[in-house]
């Protein structure tokens, strides 16, 4: 989904399946139940390049359209800028040096005051660079005037190698006499192969998982890779960033000068975003982040840089372009999240305190934004 260094103790040996998160060892069956090996993976109806990926059989398509590709794209970023468990989950630790740049920061922050409250929102990005400047004076006054920090979930469970385990071993892994190749037409499956080889991972424990997990631990070691010195194969017990994501980073804050902290939703109800999703839906995340793999660098630098220099207009743009080809993901990414949270935030305007709500950026910028909702309740904010 680097923030969350206890998670790396169990997502570090995901490749190799240990034997505590190996699927045969499920004490249930985990809600992925489509055609175990399908025939119509093998032969001329996967080998199909119009654009159309031949997934569980024949008769059942999973198509990628272009305009598809590229709202995924958006996609696939906004899992950096909106769930925090996310990058937990696929411990992804840090990105390229060169998104660390030397300007003054800017990251955007908003004011909500009430006669019984007053509450500041802060959009978060969830990984960084290492040694990344981002505290502004502004930022710094709010966390010292507030009494809680509140954020999307709560970091310590994140961190709990035995509670990320299970939910690992639950959600994220097929069931028996599945293949994640199978489902995958021919140009797909070379794509896959090619991919695993150049990160070092080994194709039977990704086989093994299912479609969201292995996009998922892709795109960490895509960026991992970014930032090898070497140039070489990132090691996916390399360790975790000095930093962590500005909300980790946050939470770390908070516990040391001892404020409140709270959280808006839970781990659990994080992992079901993906865990949920259909299977055409969780293919073509995987076909999409496969495809995008090489660009994951530049895009992330554009995204980091545009978050630190408080350019609300770029992380609209990035975060939420093209995203009208997959309604169903905005849906369970955004717009359900943003319902659940407007209430709990309003009741923050009227407990007499001072709050700080840490969540992605991604819930902070363009319409339908959690900013954007509450004014169009009447609610003043100020800020961007």
């Amino acid at each position: 989904m680097a923030e969350l260094k206890g998670v790396n103790s169990v997502m570090r040996q995901v490749p190799a399946i240990p034997q505590s998160l190996h699927p045969n060892r499920h004490a249930r069956a985990p809600q992925f139940n489509r055609h175990a090996n399908p025939p119509s993976a093998q032969g001329n109806a996967a080998d199909r390049t119009d654009g159309t990926c031949y997934g569980v059989r024949r008769a059942d398509p999973v198509r990628v359209m272009t305009g598809q590709v590229q709202a995924m794209r958006h996609i696939i970023l906004r899992q950096f800028a909106s769930l925090a468990v996310a990058v937990s989950l696929a411990f992804l630790v840090v990105i390229a040096p060169t998104a660390a740049r030397d300007t003054r920061p800017s990251p955007a922050l908003w004011k909500i005051e009430t006669a019984t409250g007053r509450v500041w929102l802060f959009g978060s990005f969830h990984i960084l660079p290492r040694n990344m400047v981002w505290h502004t004076p502004e930022l710094d006054t709010a966390l010292q005037q507030a009494q809680e920090l509140v954020f999307e979930i709560n970091m310590d469970d994140a961190q709990d190698p035995a509670k990320m385990g299970a939910l690992v071993r639950d959600f994220g892994f097929l069931p028996p006499g599945q293949s994640l190749h199978r489902m995958l037409a021919t140009e797909y499956r070379t794509k896959l192969d090619a991919t695993l080889k150049e990160l070092g991972l080994p194709a039977a424990g990704i086989d093994r998982m299912r479609p969201w997990l292995a996009a998922l631990t892709i795109t960490s070691l895509s960026a991992m890779r970014q930032t090898s010195k070497s140039g070489g194969k990132p090691d996916p017990a390399g360790g975790a960033g000095d930093q962590g994501g500005a909300d980790m980073q946050l939470w770390t804050w908070a516990k040391a000068n001892n404020k409140d902290r709270g959280a808006l939703e839970t781990v659990d109800s994080q992992i079901h975003i993906f865990a949920d999703l259909t299977h055409d839906q969780e293919v073509q995340y995987l076909i999409v982040t496969l495809q995008q793999t090489d660009k994951l660098n530049d895009d992330l630098n554009t995204l980091i840089n545009a978050w630190q220099t408080g350019n609300i207009k770029r992380l609209d743009k990035e975060l939420n372009g093209d995203t009208e080809h997959f309604p169903q993901m905005r849906d369970a990414l955004l717009t359900q999240r943003h319902a659940k949270w407007l209430p709990q935030i309003e009741r923050m305007l009227t407990d007499g305190k001072s709050h700080v709500v840490i969540v992605g950026a991604a819930h902070l910028v363009g319409k339908g934004s959690v900013v954007d909702l509450l004014r169009a309740k009447g609610i003043k904010v100020e800020g961007p």
